[in-house]
């Protein structure tokens, strides 16, 4: 057979009303196989080319690639169907090469149509079905073969060559076929091929493939700013791949109470649209305006739930609240002073900014000049995850004068209607420059092991507290704090700030007895200028247990001595009485 040039295709074609796709698979057989039929040359289909009682209910085949793998030729067919083997390809053969189909599983193997290429042999198992040359001649193999499934399960079709001549065989195509009760068509596939995502604005147009989709959605879309929508996109396929469309399926988009879903094509938008095809995709609106709204995105197909997602909208601002407040410092420039978080009425934070302060009284300008809004809050996952999701704001304080606390201040909105709200009256202070500084232990007596606490406070000229972030010392005039048998938890550097007007640090105590004194010297605020030098700090360390000296041992001997002396003298009276 060497000699010969030879080509067949063998075609396996069956009908389905379900739609039609094609599985061809083609590669080159092995060097040394003089093949009749070249491995991989079977092609498979759902198309209804053939006579409707002869080829139906195939429900789907794998793959239309060349691939040249037996792992793609798999097929879906119902239990009651018939598939067709077709063989149209003419062929040189020898006498006596044989071609054979072996079937396993839940079918059997029928044929009818011309054999004038050999002798036909079907086994009593009707499994097994080969062709035998009669004649060394250009013949046909029957026009028709057929896979008639007997129940569901898998079922296996093995094409293979024996070239007479050369007294081999080989092996030319392997097909794997499930025999089902029902074919899938239509019926969502919720593990693997139903994806539904919140998705940004611009994006809901680009639609999710079945190959390489994902139901996770797109960063922060589960929520939207108060008037503006959630889009949802959702594309669902059978379990053959196949793309469900409302021709034959039915789509439905359900919201919680308090919001309203439309369906939004690529040339229209419906107002309170339940049902569309794949191609299209779905907004969530809060169902009253300024109205915020938190909920389930229910998803069903054909009445059954496919998927669910949970959003929020939030409404529009209700309330400020304030936190976190600094001491500003005294220098005519803006320096954040605080935190703030703006909610709707169900609590939600609304990423706005503050408009500023309500407007100031006489008394309140002399001191704070003017706020304002740095960050504006947002509760993005970028935000969140840098622990940044309020907004802070800014004070500006007057540029002389002392330092003082000025009381009942307002943030206060106003949105584009001018309608303001306002938050709780808070205090602000503004810190003077250090000036003086003072240093405290938390004990007087420490036992050893214990951990001291150093306290430094620091005030302006005018005695109110130092403003938040002034420096403990600087690179030119460096801290020294120093004590003996104290050990620092974390060293005290120059760039360390006050907050509040005072700054801390821990100690170590070492576990030697007596009495020191701690060195506290902030050479910045040491000059000629400033009434202020190193303070020193006493403290003492005790074990906690009392000394015995020997004047106490002494002390108990006598008095042990006595009182031995006054049992014998009782015992004498005793037994002179007798």
């Amino acid at each position: 057979m060497s000699t010969k040039t030879i080509k067949q295709r063998i075609a396996l074609v069956a009908a389905s009303t379900l739609g039609a796709s094609v599985l061809t698979l083609v590669s080159i057989a092995p060097a040394n196989a003089a093949a009749t039929i070249l491995r991989d040359e079977m092609t498979m289909s759902t198309s209804a080319t053939n006579v409707l009682n002869e080829h139906y209910g195939v429900c789907y085949v794998a793959s239309t690639t060349l691939d040249n793998a037996d792992a793609t030729n798999t097929a879906e067919m119902l239990s009651t169907g018939q598939a067709r083997i077709e063989i149209a390809s003419a062929t040189n053969r020898d006498l006596n090469d044989r071609t054979t189909f072996t079937l396993t599983g839940p079918a059997g193997l029928q044929f009818t149509g011309q054999t004038s290429m050999g002798t036909p042999t079907l086994s009593s198992t009707g499994k097994v079905l080969s062709f035998t040359g009669t004649t060394t001649a250009a013949n046909e193999l029957p026009t028709k073969v057929f896979i008639k499934p007997t129940g569901v399960g898998t079922i296996q079709l093995t094409v293979s060559e024996y070239d007479a001549s050369a007294a081999t065989s080989h092996q030319i195509e392997i097909f794997t076929i499930t025999s089902v009760a029902t074919c899938g068509n239509a019926v969502a596939d919720t593990a693997a091929g139903t994806f539904m995502r919140l998705v940004d604005s611009a994006t809901v147009a680009n639609a999710i493939t079945y190959a390489s989709g994902t139901s996770i959605d797109e960063t922060d879309k589960n929520v939207a700013a108060n008037g503006d929508d959630i889009y949802l996109r959702v594309d669902a396929y059978d379990v053959y791949g196949n793309a469900i469309t409302e021709t034959t399926s039915t789509l439905t988009v359900e919201v919680s109470a308090g919001a309203t879903v439309a369906v939004t094509t690529a040339t229209s938008s419906i107002a309170q649209a339940f049902t569309t095809d794949k191609s299209t995709y779905f907004t969530i609106a809060q169902a009253t305006e300024d109205v915020p709204w938190s909920g389930t995105i229910t998803v069903k197909l054909d009445g059954k739930v496919i998927g669910t997602k949970t959003a929020k909208i939030v409404g529009a601002p209700k309330t400020i609240e304030v936190s976190g407040l600094d001491i500003a410092q005294q220098a005519g420039n803006a320096t954040t002073v605080g935190d703030y978080v703006i909610k709707d009425s169900a609590g939600n934070e609304v990423a706005v900014a503050v408009t500023g302060f309500v407007t100031l009284t006489e008394a309140q300008s002399k001191i704070i000049t003017a706020g304002s809004s740095q960050r504006t809050p947002s509760q993005t996952t970028a935000r969140a995850i840098a622990g940044t999701t309020k907004g802070t704001f800014s004070a500006t304080c007057a540029a002389s004068g002392p330092g003082a606390t000025v009381t009942g201040l307002k943030l206060k909105y106003t949105n584009s209607a001018l309608v303001t709200i306002t938050s709780p009256e808070f205090s602000l202070t503004c810190g003077e420059a250090a000036y003086t500084y003072s240093a405290s232990l938390d004990k007087a007596s420490y036992v050893p092991g214990d951990i001291a606490t150093l306290t430094i406070t620091a005030k302006g000229q005018f005695g109110n507290p130092a403003f938040d972030g002034e420096g403990v010392g600087t690179a030119g005039s460096p801290i020294s704090i120093a004590a003996s048998n104290m050990t620092p938890v974390v060293a005290a550097t120059n760039p360390d700030t006050f907050t509040g007007g005072v700054k801390t640090y821990k100690f170590i105590v070492g576990s030697t007895e007596g009495s020191y004194n701690m060195v506290v010297d902030l050479s910045e605020y040491n000059s000629s200028s400033k009434p202020q030098s190193a303070v020193t700090v006493p403290f003492k360390i005790a074990l906690g247990t009392a000394t015995v000296t020997n004047a106490d041992v002494l002390k108990s001997i006598v008095s042990l001595i006595a009182s031995i002396n006054k049992q014998i003298q009782a015992l004498q009276k005793l037994i002179l009485k007798r």
